[in-house]
């Protein structure tokens, strides 16, 4: 189905991560990835899963739907965003640098086979108005 080994692995690249919180509680992550068809099949992008990680503690996944068509050796750019819910209990922490972490996978579908290609990136990015989540108490 590709044309070298490892293709889909090397298909998505993130550009860019954002990251914002308000101070009523609500946050977004955006996302802006390159991917490209390694395939000399016509796909369609369906889907983004994420996992978001904070200084190394995992804070967050999820999945959006896509419809994203992507020729066969074709290379396109999109933004994809995630609302995020704070812990409203949590305090508000100091503004400072954290060290953000986001992987996943973006889902190209070829009919009924779907190939899941994975992402990662890592960012230090300056946040304000952020909650962590609070362990749960045992």
């Amino acid at each position: 189905m590709t044309l070298r080994p490892h293709a889909l692995d090397e298909a998505v690249r993130v550009e860019e991560v954002g990251l914002v919180f308000t101070p009523e509680g609500a946050g977004e992550l955006t996302l802006r990835l390159a991917v490209e068809n390694p395939t000399f099949w016509d796909g369609q992008v369906t889907g983004v899963d994420f996992e978001l990680r904070l200084d190394g503690r995992r804070y967050a996944v999820g999945t959006r739907g896509v419809q994203l068509p992507l020729a066969a050796d074709e290379h396109r750019t999109f933004t994809v965003s995630f609302p995020l819910q704070l812990e409203s209990d949590s305090a508000e922490l100091p503004t400072r640098s954290w060290r953000v972490e986001v992987g996943g996978g973006v889902a190209l579908a070829f009919g009924e086979t779907v190939r899941l290609m994975p992402f990662r990136a890592e960012r230090y990015i300056r946040l304000e108005h952020f909650r962590p989540v609070v362990p749960a108490r045992e």
